[in-house]
C-alpha cells in the first residue's frame, strides 16, 4: 500500500501550486489539442456558522463575490476558501450557464491585502526582471514561540512508527521526542482533545470528579449532556490571539457535512461556533468539499488528504516568523484503519524535510499527535491493538535554540517522557509556551489538573492522579498468583523465570551493541521481581463502564480464565559500566506465554548513572560515555 494510485476521471482546468497560488490552464487539458473558449470564474465563500437566534446554518455555504480569472498567469486569492468553476462559452456549447468543471480550494488570506480578490503574483522571488539577484529578506525577530499541531484521528505510537518509516526517519533527524507513557483520557476524539486544546472547563469543573462505582467520570473531563456553546470556549490559539496578537488556524477535516469536533453530538455542544474561532478557519472549505460527495481516499485524480495536510504545511511556513499557533487535524483517512496512514508517508517525509530547508521549524514547537489509537478496526481485536488504542502517537520537536535557553526544562522533559502522562500534562506544557512561562519567567504551576512536562513530574503517579478512568489504564497489575496463564500451561518458578528474563536483557544488551559501553559480566539482579499484565479492562477491550452486564461479564470471564496471552516482568539489575561508574537499572521483559519466547519491550530505565551523564536512556548515556572516553 505505499502509495495510492488514483485514477484520473475527469482532468483539471485548474490548480494550486505547494505555495498556494493557483493556475487556471483550460488549454492545458487535452494537450496537444487547446481549448479556446473556456473561461474560469472564482467564487469566494464563507461560512459554516451558526446563527445563534436560529440555531442552525452551520452546513451553510455562502458565495461573498465571484471573480473572473485570467489563463495562465499564477494568482493569489486571498480568501480562505474558494471555488474555481470553469464553462464552455462556445457557440455550440449546449449548456453555456453550467459549469463543465468545479473545485473547492483551500487559500490562505493575507491581511496586508486587499480581502476578497485575485491578485496576479510573481514567478520568482528571488530574481528580478532582468536576472538580477534579489537580497534575501531580512528574518524577523519573533520574540516568543510558536505552536503547530497536525493530529491524526486513531493513531497510535507504535502504529505510526510500523506504517510511516520514512516519516519517523525524518523525524529522527529532526529530533522529534515521543511521549512514551502517554496515555489517553477518554473514549473518542473530543473528550480527548478538547482536554489538550482547552483545559479545564468550567462546566466540568461542576461535576463530581468521581462516579458511582469510584472511577473518574466522564463528565469531569468533558460533560456529555450540557449543550455547551464552542465559541465560548477558551482555546489556546484563541489565547495567544488575543492576548500576544498571535496568528491562528483551526483546520479540521470535518469528514461529512454533519459533523466536525465541535459540531457533533449534538448534547455535548451547540451546533457550531457563532464566529470564526480562528484567523483561519476552513469548515466551509470542507463542506464544499464533501458536498455531494461521499468520502473516497481519492477525488480528482488525487489522494484528498494531501490538500488538507497542505494547509498546515502552509500555514507553518506563511507565519514562520510571526508569533502563531495552529491546529490541523485529518479525520477520514484513518478513522476506520489506522495503517492506512502510511500512503501518507512519502508526502510527509517531503513535507518535513521542506520545513526544515526553509526555517519553518526554527522558532516552532512542532506537535504530531494522535487522538487514540485505532478503536474499531480489526487490529483493536488483538492484544497490541487494545494497548494502542490506549496510547496515541504524541511527538514534539522543540525550537532550535529552547535547550540552551531554557535547559531545565529540557532536562525535566526528557526525563518525563518516559513517564505515566495524559492530556491534560500536555495542555499545561502548551500553556506554558502560550504564556512563555519559562526560564527566569517561570511562575508557580497553575492549578488545576495537569503537571506541565516543563516541571519535574513524580515517577509515582497512577491513573487516577492523570484523570484516566480504570478501562483506559496501562498501568499493571500483579498477577504472581496465576499459577496457569493459558489452559494447559504452566508458570515456571519464579528463580527459573528470573533466570530466564535476566538472560534475555544480556542478549539485547549484545544485540544492540551496548556491551562496549555495559560491563555485562558485572550485571546482578536484586530481590525484586515483579509479574505483571494489563488490567482485564484494557485486555477485554471496555470502552466504557456504563454498561454494567458487560462489566460483570468481563469480571467473571476473568476470574474463570486469566488468559494471560502476556505475562510482563520488572526488576532492578545493578552493576557496572565499562567506565567503572555504577550502574542501576529498571528492566521490563515481556513473556509470550504460548511460545515461551521473551523480550525487551522498552529500553532498561537508568536509575544510577556517571555523574556527568545524568540521563533516563540507556542509550544516551552510553552515547555520553563514548564521547567523554574519546574527547
Amino acid at each position: 500500500m505505499r502509495q495510492l494510485k488514483c485514477e484520473i476521471k475527469q482532468k483539471d482546468y485548474a490548480s494550486m501550486d505547494s505555495e498556494g497560488y493557483i493556475y487556471a490552464h483550460p488549454h492545458f487539458v487535452d494537450w496537444p489539442r487547446i481549448e479556446r473558449e473556456i473561461e474560469c470564474k472564482v467564487d469566494i465563500i464563507e461560512g459554516g456558522l451558526r446563527q445563534e437566534s436560529k440555531n442552525r446554518t452551520k452546513n451553510s455555504i455562502i458565495v461573498k463575490k465571484t471573480i473572473d480569472i485570467p489563463s495562465n498567469e499564477r494568482l493569489f486569492v486571498n480568501a480562505d476558501a474558494f471555488i474555481v468553476h470553469c464553462y464552455n462559452v462556445s457557440k455550440k456549447a449546449v449548456n453555456p450557464e453550467i459549469a463543465i468543471w468545479k473545485k473547492p480550494f483551500p487559500g490562505m488570506k493575507d491581511k496586508n491585502l486587499p480581502e476578497d480578490e485575485v491578485l496576479r503574483v510573481k514567478d520568482l522571488y528571488s530574481y528580478g526582471d532582468y536576472g538580477n539577484k534579489l537580497r534575501d529578506a531580512v528574518a524577523k525577530s519573533v520574540g516568543r514561540y510558536s505552536i503547530d499541531i497536525l493530529g491524526f484521528d486513531s493513531t497510535a505510537r507504535t502504529m505510526f512508527m510500523r506504517h510511516m518509516p520514512r516519516t519517523v526517519e525524518v523525524m529522527a533527524k529532526l529530533n522529534y521526542h515521543y511521549l512514551y507513557g502517554y496515555t489517553k483520557v477518554a473514549d473518542n476524539s473530543m473528550v480527548n482533545l478538547a482536554p489538550i486544546l482547552v483545559g479545564d472547563m468550567e462546566e466540568a469543573l461542576k461535576k463530581p470528579k468521581f462516579d458511582s462505582s469510584g472511577d473518574i467520570n466522564i463528565n469531569w473531563i468533558l460533560p456529555t449532556e450540557d449543550r455547551m456553546d464552542p465559541t465560548k470556549l477558551q482555546f489556546l490559539w484563541k489565547i495567544m490571539k488575543e492576548k500576544y496578537g498571535c496568528e491562528s488556524l483551526f483546520n479540521e477535516d470535518i469528514s461529512g457535512k454533519s459533523l466536525g469536533l465541535f459540531n457533533y453530538p449534538a448534547a455535548e455542544f451547540q451546533p457550531g461556533f457563532t464566529e470564526n474561532p480562528a484567523d483561519h478557519y476552513y469548515r466551509v472549505y470542507y463542506l464544499a468539499v464533501y458536498e455531494k460527495w461521499k468520502y473516497e481516499a481519492c477525488r480528482d485524480g488525487e489522494q484528498i488528504q494531501n490538500e488538507f495536510i497542505s494547509i498546515w504545511r502552509r500555514f507553518a511556513h506563511r507565519y514562520r516568523d510571526i508569533c502563531h499557533f495552529g491546529f490541523t487535524f485529518v479525520t477520514t483517512l484513518t478513522h476506520e484503519a489506522g495503517l492506512v496512514i502510511e500512503i501518507l508517508d512519502e508526502k510527509m517525509a517531503a513535507h518535513l524535510s521542506q520545513m526544515h530547508l526553509d526555517g519553518d521549524l526554527n522558532n516552532t514547537f512542532s506537535v504530531i499527535m494522535g487522538d487514540h489509537g485505532n478503536r474499531i478496526g480489526a487490529v483493536q481485536r488483538r492484544y497490541h491493538g487494545r494497548i494502542e488504542e490506549r496510547m496515541p502517537l504524541m511527538a514534539v520537536r522543540f525550537p532550535n535554540d529552547f535547550s540552551q535557553k531554557y535547559p531545565e526544562e529540557y532536562k525535566n522533559f526528557l526525563e518525563n517522557k518516559y513517564k505515566l502522562t495524559s492530556n491534560f500534562d500536555v495542555h499545561k506544557t502548551l500553556h506554558d509556551i502560550v504564556h512563555m512561562r519559562l526560564g527566569e519567567n517561570k511562575e508557580k504551576a497553575d492549578e488545576g489538573r495537569g503537571i506541565s512536562l516543563f516541571d519535574i513530574i513524580p515517577n509515582t503517579r497512577m491513573c487516577p492522579d492523570v484523570t484516566v478512568a480504570e478501562n483506559f489504564c496501562m498501568c499493571m497489575i500483579d498477577v504472581s498468583n496465576v499459577t496457569t496463564p493459558l489452559p494447559k500451561i504452566t508458570k515456571k518458578s519464579v528463580a527459573d523465570q528470573k533466570k530466564d528474563q535476566f538472560d534475555t536483557l544480556k542478549t539485547w544488551l549484545k544485540t544492540e551493541k551496548l556491551d562496549d559501553c555495559v560491563d555485562v559480566k558485572s550485571l546482578e539482579t536484586g530481590s525484586d521481581f515483579k509479574e505483571m499484565a494489563i488490567n482485564p479492562y484494557s485486555r477485554f477491550g471496555l470502552r466504557t463502564k456504563k454498561n454494567s452486564t458487560a462489566v460483570e461479564m468481563m469480571k467473571d470471564r476473568h476470574k474463570k480464565n486469566a488468559e494471560l496471552n502476556y505475562l510482563n516482568f520488572e526488576f532492578t539489575v545493578t552493576g557496572s559500566f565499562k567506565s567503572s561508574d555504577a550502574l542501576s537499572m529498571l528492566v521490563r521483559t515481556e513473556l509470550f506465554v504460548e511460545k515461551n519466547t521473551s523480550q525487551l519491550i522498552f529500553e532498561p530505565m537508568i536509575q544510577e548513572m556517571p555523574a556527568s551523564c545524568r540521563f533516563v536512556s540507556i542509550f544516551d548515556v552510553c552515547q555520553c560515555l563514548r564521547l567523554r572516553l574519546s574527547s
